[in-house]
């Protein structure tokens, strides 16, 4: 079971893994980003539509996390993912962070990737570490009550 839950831990952990905190503290940066693809027009990719995307993402109120856009009528669906992700990870609770930047497309995903990655690492990680805790308290148990 241990050796099952070691081969969960991503190869790229090998290097080491960061912090939620460190998550945290870079996800102000990702979202920020974000933000900012999130307001490029679609179908102006090109540095005219980053500048609005900037211009865009200054100017407007990020959505609250209570009250997300759904459809484009409603607002930027993509930002309210992103204001949605952050609440998560602010809360420290990065599986439903990275669930909700899963659904975001285009230029706003591919500007998350590299956090989506470490935290996702981070995910796993804690994921073995719990079964391998788990299967050395269940060991330890087995070992005193056979020694009594």
């Amino acid at each position: 079971v241990i050796a099952s839950a070691v081969k969960m831990i991503p190869k790229s952990a090998d290097a080491g893994v960061p912090t939620v905190t460190n998550l945290q503290a870079a996800f102000d940066k990702t979202y920020a980003i974000g933000r900012q693809a999130a307001m490029v027009p679609e179908g102006r990719s090109g540095l005219e539509g980053q500048l609005l995307g900037m211009i865009f993402a200054k100017l407007s109120v990020p959505p609250s996390p209570d009250s997300v856009p759904t459809s484009e009528e409603e607002g930027n669906v993509a930002d309210g993912i992103l204001s949605l992700a952050r609440k998560y990870v602010q809360l420290g609770d990065l599986e439903k962070a990275v669930d909700q930047l899963n659904k975001l497309k285009g230029q706003a995903a591919y500007v998350v990737q590299d956090w989506k990655v470490q935290a996702s690492d981070r995910i796993s990680t804690e994921r073995a570490l719990k079964v391998i805790k788990l299967e050395c308290a269940l060991l330890n148990k087995d070992l005193v009550n056979s020694g009594s």
